[in-house]
């Protein structure tokens, strides 16, 4: 058994995901231009639709290589691995890990679809959700081959759930009245576990669960608050999170003295959220710091329901 995941098992896996993805991304250029009369013209719209398509598939290309590199350096690297293998986790991290699932399902789901739409891709909705399902099954297979984890059903399901809100809402209304946003912050317990909370700073966004928090946020403003100009900017959020969670199951760690008396607990949040997306603005720059916020949950005061509730006039 090697250290870190072999070279051939990485490169199947991504090698599998980005065939489908290729498959997904290639546009039927035939039905599009079927004018026999302009026959120079569409030969000519058929190359420039085969070189955006060919960009696009690079892109995706790309990015899908990047982050499971990425995934895997953060993740996979330190850990044995195993022949492929499932894990029943559901009891684990209090479901937050179910729920991360749910939040990254649909924001994959939400980019891919924005990222097609934009570039005149057919059927941009159906091709984003296959993607944002292929991409996160190919997560689960680096799951699988890892002897700490496995390929976990309920992981499945959990993405399943993300990338169908996203595709229901967007099929029936072409718009997103539930939306999932992510807030983190460093918790007290990594410190007390690194290796498996993080180690530093970056880390501890992945994996401390104790300082996440994934968020619904629920936007009525388009049929509710159409006339009036305040109120169409504010949305009401609830969010999950939870707290003094050294390990997985329990809190019994062997090189920890004091963890077993920590008192693990979930958390329900209330909170409002900005809604900056109807702000537009041709500016690069500004126009980023805008787009984050779709995914990222803007800090406000929030009322933090647990067994001794608390308020904290800036919470993120």
């Amino acid at each position: 058994m090697k250290k870190g995941f072999s070279n051939n098992k990485l490169g199947y896996l991504i090698t599998a995901c980005l065939i489908t993805i290729l498959s997904i991304f290639k546009s039927n250029a035939t039905q599009i231009f079927n004018n026999h009369k302009f026959i120079f013209q569409t030969n000519n719209l058929i190359d420039s639709t085969n070189r955006k398509s060919k960009i696009i598939n690079s892109v995706a290309l790309a990015a899908t290589t990047s982050s499971y590199f990425g995934l895997y350096q953060l993740w996979y690297k330190k850990y044995p691995q195993s022949s492929f293998h499932f894990f029943n986790d559901l009891e684990e991290w209090n479901y937050m890990d179910k729920v991360g699932h749910v939040y990254s399902s649909y924001q994959v789901a939400r980019k891919s679809h924005l990222f097609l739409k934009n570039n005149g891709i057919n059927k941009p909705l159906e091709k984003g959700v296959i993607y944002s399902l292929t991409y996160m099954i190919g997560i689960e297979f680096l799951d699988g081959f890892s002897e700490q984890w496995g390929f976990s059903n309920y992981d499945l399901l959990s993405n399943f759930l993300g990338t169908g809100i996203y595709f229901i809402q967007e099929k029936k209304y072409e718009e997103q009245f539930i939306k999932f946003k992510f807030s983190s912050h460093q918790s007290n317990y990594a410190a007390l576990r690194p290796s498996l909370l993080g180690s530093n700073e970056l880390q501890s966004i992945f994996k401390d669960y104790n300082g996440q928090t994934y968020w619904i946020t629920f936007d009525f403003n388009n049929r509710l608050q159409k006339n009036n100009k305040v109120l169409k900017y504010f949305d009401l959020s609830v969010g999950y999170s939870i707290d003094g969670f050294v390990g997985a199951r329990n809190n019994d760690v062997s090189n920890c003295i004091n963890c077993s008396e920590i008192k693990r607990q979930s958390q329900l949040l209330l909170s409002v959220d900005l809604d900056l997306s109807t702000i537009k603005t041709k500016n690069r720059f500004f126009k980023l710091i805008l787009n984050s916020f779709s995914i990222i949950k803007f800090p406000a005061p929030t009322l933090i329901l647990q067994e001794q509730s608390k308020f904290k006039w800036l919470y993120f």
